[in-house]
């Protein structure tokens, strides 16, 4: 991390259960991420990061990722796809949620975020 970023940290939960996430996660502000999972009898060995985002709602946000809604395409070809998945969500502050999002994806350069993150790294 370059010096002046300011970092916290911040309280994570996850749901296996992507598909009905937006039923589970609290209706607060927040970042969420979604990971494909690599398992080793049944214990999580391994996250590839899918895609970042961020939501003044959780629920409101994470219910138009479904498979019927989702408008970017190869986020909605994982999402329809069979596998082990996964979403976090920490609850953020509404004025931190650019920058943390920003953050999460230039250091995570999550697979469907490529667009954001190339953006996010040059006005870094």
């Amino acid at each position: 991390m370059s010096p002046g970023v300011r970092t916290e940290k911040l309280l994570w939960q996850s749901i296996r259960s992507v598909a009905l996430a937006h039923k589970l996660v609290p209706d607060v502000p927040g970042i969420y991420a979604y990971s494909e999972l690599a398992e080793f009898h049944g214990l999580a060995v391994a996250h590839q990061w899918i895609y970042i985002g961020q939501a003044l709602s959780l629920p409101t946000r994470l219910a138009r990722h479904q498979v019927r809604t989702e408008s970017n395409r190869q986020l909605r070809d994982w999402l329809h796809r069979p596998g082990e998945r996964q979403l976090w969500y920490a609850e953020v502050d509404p004025a931190d949620l650019d920058r943390v999002e920003r953050d999460l994806i230039a250091r995570l350069q999550p697979r469907f975020n490529r667009t954001r993150y190339l953006q996010h790294a040059q006005s870094a």
